[in-house]
């Protein structure tokens, strides 16, 4: 109903500019033979009138259109949020996180942008060029010859034409931009390895050649807009034209009204006008309808059914992998081979760029592997919700401008204070919470209490150890801590049974297997 109603205000616009324009030609004409007042009364009030509703239905078309289109695009956003938040790894890994974040945040725009930008004028245009069609067969029936195919070729040929050329070519330019994402993504995480490695130059090569192929597609898009441009324009023209000749014609034939005359050549002036304001936005519906494309794409994405054989996988796994290797842009680390089971502690080592935090990052589910990697006979990548079985801390965990609380409780949302103080005295972070004047109220992050380095690297330790998940991955875990301060935390968490998996350059001599990575 309230899309009914913006179609109907947003052609009452353009309707009430044609009468207005019609009027005023009638009333220009009608005054230049001195006609009774009365009938000049007539003549401006209607446009006055028409004057008025157009700016009125103008006003409320927007105040409507809009509201509409940001009621559904933020259904839309709040649907898709939780959509990927009922599986955000394995999204974030089957489409990387550059391509995911452009999806969400630009198609979404793009996808409603469709519906306020291309629909609603549309709908607008078609309305009004079809009064204005009637409005010509009311001044002279024979006027249908000319603005009937004009109107069939500006609402319906020149369109499908039109979309149809801009989204093979937007499809093409999008393919360059997620391409373009995901190697500005691997430049920013994997350049360590890009530049031990010798391909860095490589990959700048080829995001530069990425970045010639869009500006070359780009310009393509605007030829091709060009070339419909002046279609359009010309078939305007060719309307004014052809209706003034109609007129100059009937007058050398018979005598006809000059009001008539006048109406007749005002009216294409005016009966495109819904056209005039909706094709600069079809010249990006290429990139609108693609938009669409791929939001459905992730929605349905989000709703694969997940194997029921993942669902029954065991809290404490058995870790098997064969001959795994994890890339970034091209395969760069050694394929790996371990078992690990629970209760084990498996420490990593290697020098730096040999791929011990890629490897990580793959058996969070983060990243996609070659190889075999299972839990319990389950290949990692099918699992769903993998982070209920695995989780870790990064090395550069990032400390929410919030409470300690808040910070802690992101790992277990229902955890008491209790059991959070517990974890603290576990890193040895105790002591902190009894200096602060708020305790675990006080405010911590970029605004809050500056942490120490060291300090912060507990805090996300803290916040693995306190996820339900039996298997734990930690990234340098007590890298640059008090030596003495290290061996304590070490004991502490060996101490609790969980399976770990430790990546680390020095320390950490409580594991019970290691692996070296070569390279």
């Amino acid at each position: 109903m309230k899309r009914f109603v913006t179609y109907v205000l947003g052609s009452s616009a353009y309707v009430a500019g044609m009468g207005l324009t019609i009027s005023s030609a009638w009333l220009i004409t009608m005054a230049s033979s001195q006609p009774p007042l009365l009938t000049l009364s007539v003549s401006i009030v209607m446009v006055r009138f028409f004057g008025i509703s157009r700016s009125v239905a103008r006003y409320f078309e927007r105040l409507t259109s809009h509201k509409v289109v940001f009621d559904q695009l933020t259904i839309l956003r709040v649907r898709l949020f939780e959509k990927i938040t009922s599986k955000p790894i394995s999204l974030v890994r089957d489409f990387n996180s550059g391509e995911l974040v452009k999806r969400v945040v630009d198609d979404v725009e793009r996808a409603q942008e469709y519906q306020l930008r291309i629909t609603l004028p549309h709908v607008a245009a078609t309305i009004s060029v079809t009064t204005g069609v009637l409005v010509g067969w009311w001044i002279r029936p024979e006027s249908l010859l000319v603005t009937i195919p004009v109107s069939a070729l500006l609402l319906l040929v020149i369109p499908a034409m039109l979309k149809r050329g801009a989204e093979i070519v937007a499809r093409e330019v999008e393919i360059s931009e997620s391409e373009y994402a995901r190697l500005i993504e691997q430049a920013a995480h994997g350049v360590l390895e890009a530049e031990l490695y010798g391909y860095l130059e490589e990959r700048l090569e080829r995001t530069l050649h990425i970045e010639e192929q869009i500006w070359s597609k780009e310009k393509s898009l605007l030829s091709h807009v060009r070339r419909y441009q002046f279609v359009f324009i010309a078939s305007i023209g060719a309307t004014l034209v052809s209706l003034s000749w109609l007129a100059f014609h009937f007058n050398s034939v018979e005598k006809v009204p000059s009001v008539q005359i006048t109406m007749l050549i005002f009216l294409p002036l005016v009966m495109f006008e819904g056209i005039i304001a909706w094709y600069p936005n079809l010249y990006g519906a290429g990139k609108m309808l693609l938009a669409r494309s791929e939001i459905a794409t992730l929605q349905k994405q989000a709703d694969v059914i997940v194997p029921a054989k993942s669902s029954s996988t065991p809290k404490a796994a058995v870790i098997h992998a064969r001959d795994v290797q994890v890339k970034w842009d091209q395969h760069f680390m050694t394929p790996v081979s371990f078992d690990l089971i629970p209760g084990e502690c498996l420490v990593i080592r290697g020098r730096s760029g040999s791929g011990k935090s890629t490897l990580a990052m793959a058996l969070l589910g983060l990243l996609p592997y070659d190889g075999q990697l299972t839990l319990d006979g389950v290949e990692l990548r099918e699992l769903h919700q993998s982070w209920t079985w695995i989780t870790g801390s990064i090395q550069n965990g990032h400390v929410f401008n919030t409470t300690l609380r808040e910070n802690l409780k992101i790992a277990s949302p229902d955890a008491a204070d209790e059991v959070l103080l517990k974890i603290l005295a576990v890193v040895e972070l105790d002591s902190l919470v009894d200096q602060m004047s708020d305790g675990l109220e006080t405010v911590i992050g970029e605004m809050g209490r500056a942490l120490s380095g060291g300090e912060v690297k507990r805090l996300n330790l803290a916040r693995a150890l306190l996820s339900p998940a039996p298997i734990l991955i930690l990234d340098e875990p007590t890298e640059h801590l008090d030596s003495e301060l290290a061996l304590r935390i070490e004991d502490r968490i060996c101490a609790l049974g969980r399976t770990l998996i430790v990546i680390t350059h020095s320390g950490w001599n409580r594991g019970t297997k290691t692996l070296q990575l070569l390279r």
